[in-house]
C-alpha cells in the first residue's frame, strides 16, 4: 500500500510507502526520506559536481540531531507521515 498527498502548490509531494517509510519531494528539488522505524532520515540536495553537472548528495541525520535550517522540512515530513498513516 502506498499513499501520497500533493501539496506542490505550496511545499511539494509527500508519500508513505508500504514499509511505513515516508518522504517529501520539495519544490526546491530537495528530498527528505525517513527510515521505516522513524529514527533517522536522509536529506538529498542537488549540488554542482562540475561546471556543467549536478547530482544529488545524500546526508543522513537523526530526527533528534539535525541542522537547524532543516527544521521546517523535518516538520513537514513528520506532518505528511502522520497525515498519511
Amino acid at each position: 500500500m502506498t499513499k501520497w498527498v500533493d501539496y506542490s502548490s505550496k511545499y511539494g509531494l509527500g508519500y508513505l510507502l508500504s514499509d511505513l517509510s515516508a518522504g517529501v519531494f520539495f519544490n526546491d528539488s530537495t528530498k527528505v526520506v525517513s527510515e521505516a522505524n522513524g529514527n533517522n532520515f536522509f536529506y538529498y540536495e542537488r549540488k554542482a559536481v562540475a561546471s556543467n553537472e549536478k547530482q544529488d548528495v545524500m546526508t543522513q541525520y537523526s530526527l533528534t540531531n539535525f541542522p537547524k535550517e532543516l527544521q521546517k522540512k523535518v516538520t513537514l515530513l513528520q506532518h505528511f507521515k502522520s497525515y498519511l498513516e
